[in-house]
């Protein structure tokens, strides 16, 4: 995360500039922190940066620096060549940006810090406030992941109980969870990985490799099919409910068009679905309180009713006005 932060203020200093920066500007720009203050050590980061900016496709300029003997180079992005508009935002929009930004937190060690790209500089007064927030899970093994996509590096994990080899392209939070894309050297395909379904710990190697120019994107899809075909169709349960007539309208909207639901003369309709998580299928099939079967296969059926079963036998427990259960 670091690294990334830096990136991104990196991007916004130049973008931002309206001459070429020398080394020395740049790192005066950026927040208390970014590059060392060792000279070896900060050309050496300061090198590795240019170029992780220029393999993303960002035309970083260099030319002699104004006003310096002797002369120096400078840095800086050609706003109108590279086709962004920076908007200049008023105060009431600056403070909204940074409330945003400051809620939403990654790292748990490091709270309150968003990446300060807003105003004149970073607020000092910023660690002082105490400020609610919603915090995105995170782990060792995501921060590596976020590491190894940055520097395109090959990491490798255990999943379903088979260790991958993966050169990762993307890691996007959704649906609650980190999900993980890249080529599986193992399948010889790009596969989707769910960063708590990962087994043991994520190892980055030192070996690196060339990121493709189209990728597929991360899949996000109903919690218990989750991962379309890139979990493999041996994976899945093929599991079929029949659903009561004044549902029907419904569940279609909701599946969408390449839901496979077959409507019955009497209106109810027999609806197919992968299953890759037979609990969270199960919730989805309690939304419809007694207006949904599930039908097949037996191992399906079975879940729902030993679910049932072991909720009605709770109930057996409680006191008549549900207000104290024993076990």
């Amino acid at each position: 995360m670091v690294k990334l932060e830096r990136l991104l203020n990196l991007f916004t200093v130049l973008l931002q500039a309206t001459r070429p920066l020398t080394r020395d500007e740049i790192r005066d720009s950026l927040p208390k922190g970014a590059y060392s203050t060792d000279e070896v050590a900060f050309l050496r980061t300061f090198d590795r940066d240019k170029n992780d900016l220029r393999d993303l496709g960002v035309d970083l300029l260099l030319a002699l620096a104004p006003n310096e003997y002797p002369p120096k180079d400078g840095y800086w992005i050609d706003r109108e060549a590279y086709g962004v508009v920076v908007p200049v935002l008023d105060p009431e929009e600056s403070t909204s940006l940074a409330l945003a930004t400051a809620i939403v937190r990654i790292d748990p060690n490091r709270p309150g810090g968003p990446v300060w790209l807003l105003d004149e500089g970073p607020d000092d007064d910023v660690d002082a406030i105490e400020m609610p927030g919603t915090d995105i899970p995170s782990s060792p093994d995501v921060r590596r992941l976020m590491e190894a996509v940055i520097e395109r590096r090959v990491v490798g994990f255990d999943y379903r109980g088979e260790e991958r080899t993966v050169e990762p392209h993307r890691l996007t939070f959704a649906k609650g969870r980190w999900q993980l894309t890249g080529h599986d050297r193992l399948r010889s395909a790009v596969r989707q990985f769910r960063s708590d379904r990962i087994e043991g710990e994520v190892t980055v190697s030192d070996e690196t490799y060339d990121r493709p120019g189209v990728t597929r994107e991360v899949e996000i899809d109903h919690a218990w099919r989750f991962g379309g075909q890139s979990a493999g169709d041996e994976a899945a349960l093929t599991v079929r409910i029949r659903v009561d007539a004044r549902h029907v309208a419904w569940v279609e909207g909701f599946l969408g068009g390449d839901a496979e639901i077959e409507r019955a003369d009497d209106g109810t309709a027999i609806v197919v679905e992968k299953v890759r998580d037979l609990a969270a299928f199960r919730s989805f099939v309690l939304t419809f309180l007694d207006g949904a079967e599930v039908i097949g296969p037996a191992a399906a059926r079975a879940d729902m009713v030993a679910w049932l079963e072991g909720m009605a036998g709770s109930a057996d427990h409680c006191d008549e006005d549900g207000s104290t259960c024993r076990a």
